[in-house]
């Protein structure tokens, strides 16, 4: 009777424990489907950005649906000439909620525009010309 006891907690035990790694896996799975299902949705949402014909310094943001948010950026980067292209850096981020609070996915990209005014403006560099000494022919 005692040996059917301890088999029982033990099989009792093992049960416990297997069914607490289930539940491990489980949340484990759902937390990735997040984190994916927010990449996905952050990489559209950069790609859709970084199209637009924006100067920077602007935000804007709005809802996927099923929890997900974003919220985008667009900042010109610094220059020390002035160019007929000019540099931006986009950012967004997707925040959804989660067992422990908040989740957020930062994705940055940069992307170029160029000032058409600006572009027939600019000369060419032609490189230095070079010699034509016979090495190699």
């Amino acid at each position: 009777m005692l040996e059917v006891m301890i088999a029982l907690a033990i099989l009792g035990m093992t049960f416990a424990f297997a069914m607490e790694l289930l539940a491990t896996g489980v949340r484990s799975a759902k937390t990735s489907e997040d984190y994916v299902q927010a990449a996905l949705l952050a990489r559209q949402k950069v790609a859709q950005v970084a199209v637009l014909r924006s100067t920077g310094g602007e935000a804007d943001g709005g809802e996927f649906g099923g929890g997900f948010r974003w919220v985008s950026e667009v900042q010109p980067l610094p220059q020390e000439e002035e160019l007929p292209a000019r540099l931006y850096r986009v950012r967004v981020r997707v925040t959804w909620p989660g067992r422990r609070g908040e989740k957020l996915l930062d994705l940055y990209t940069i992307r170029m525009a160029v000032d058409e005014a600006k572009l027939g403006q600019t000369q060419a560099v032609q490189p230095a010309a070079r010699g034509s000494g016979g090495a190699g022919r």
